[in-house]
């Protein structure tokens, strides 16, 4: 199994810096940043990673092509990658924080994805481009400084549709929020059927679970660090909840409370920051709903639920220490990979 760290952006330079060693002491594949608005930019912080660090590759996750023009993505990876000796890594998503506060709006998100990532790579490989698409338009646009050609694409959803596409033409493929073997099965399922389209195995993609990680002896104390952002997340993508992989129909009436605030609210949330307008219902999420979106729990049980992630077929697992009352991330991230790893 893989490791990789996900930075959100709260992280000033000098504490980023600390974590990125310690990553890469530690051997993880990856470091992520994250295109949250409104944090630190993810490019100008991933560049200055690029200078203190020497292996670990970096990435985007993810950036979309909704809040960002494609041509700026490519001409930024491309930068990225020039800067860091060949680290870098386009982690694309459908968006989520920022478009509602900048008034974005997103339709046809897997159309629009498709055309994004057509479009970067035929960019790198120094073609002249002409897109039409909802979100973006290039015409005879091409950029004018050499590129490595195959700098990859990761793909990163937690809907069917998009994961789909991922399986069917991104070099890499993150599942985001996904820690059980009852939501990544179907999943990866998804993905393979995206790959089948274009005649290729999904077994020659690194697949990669994004979780957040919660240390504690005290699993309700973990619970509640992590119910605010499952909430967040439920406000993001509703009405669609029957379209997630762990739907059942008793959520509508359990989480009626929830329902009707984001009824009486008529809007999405702004960014990750919303995540506190929601804790009030926090204790109407099921237990076997908060396992599956977070690691939680004391070493053992988190090095547990590490190998039912593993035995899925992910090969790597990109975590954001989410640090409990009085910790931070570097020290929540410190315990992990002391406590956490040798026994995964």
């Amino acid at each position: 199994m893989e490791y990789g760290l996900l930075l959100l952006g709260e992280q000033d330079p000098g504490t980023a810096v600390r974590l990125a060693h310690l990553a890469e002491e530690a051997g993880f594949h990856d470091l992520w940043f994250a295109d949250e608005k409104f944090y630190r930019d993810p490019f100008v912080s991933l560049a200055h990673l690029a200078r203190h660090t020497s292996r670990i590759r970096l990435g985007t996750c993810v950036t979309d092509p909704f809040t960002r023009h494609p041509a700026l993505l490519a001409m930024a990876l491309a930068t990225l990658d020039e800067v860091s000796g060949g680290r870098a890594v386009l982690g694309l998503g459908a968006g989520f924080s920022g478009l509602e506060a900048m008034g974005v709006e997103r339709r046809r998100a897997v159309r629009t994805m498709r055309q994004a990532v057509e479009a970067i790579r035929r960019l790198w490989a120094g073609d002249t481009v002409s897109v039409e698409d909802d979100a973006f338009v290039l015409r005879n646009l091409n950029l004018n400084f050499a590129v490595r050609p195959h700098i990859p694409i990761l793909l990163a959803s937690a809907s069917p549709q998009m994961l789909r596409l991922a399986g069917e033409l991104a070099d890499e493929v993150m599942l985001g929020d996904m820690g059980s073997s009852e939501v990544l099965h179907p999943a990866l399922a998804e993905v393979r059927r995206g790959a089948g389209r274009s005649g290729r195995s999904a077994e020659g993609m690194r697949r990669i679970a994004r979780l957040n990680v919660v240390l504690a002896d005290d699993l309700e104390a973990a619970r509640d660090v992590i119910r605010p952002w499952i909430l967040a997340y439920l406000w993001h993508v509703y009405p669609d909840w029957s379209k997630l992989f762990d739907y059942t129909p008793d959520w509508d009436e359990r989480l009626k409370p929830l329902r009707e605030f984001i009824a009486a609210r008529g809007d999405k949330p702004r960014n990750v920051g919303d995540r506190e307008q929601v804790l009030q219902f926090g204790r109407l999420l099921p237990e076997p709903l908060v396992r599956r979106y977070a690691l939680l729990g004391r070493p053992d049980e988190v090095a547990e639920q590490i190998s039912e992630i593993a035995a899925c077929g992910i090969t790597q697992l990109t975590v954001y220490p989410t640090p409990l009352h009085g910790q931070t991330t570097e020290s929540a991230f410190s315990e992990f990979v002391q406590r956490v790893l040798p026994l995964a």
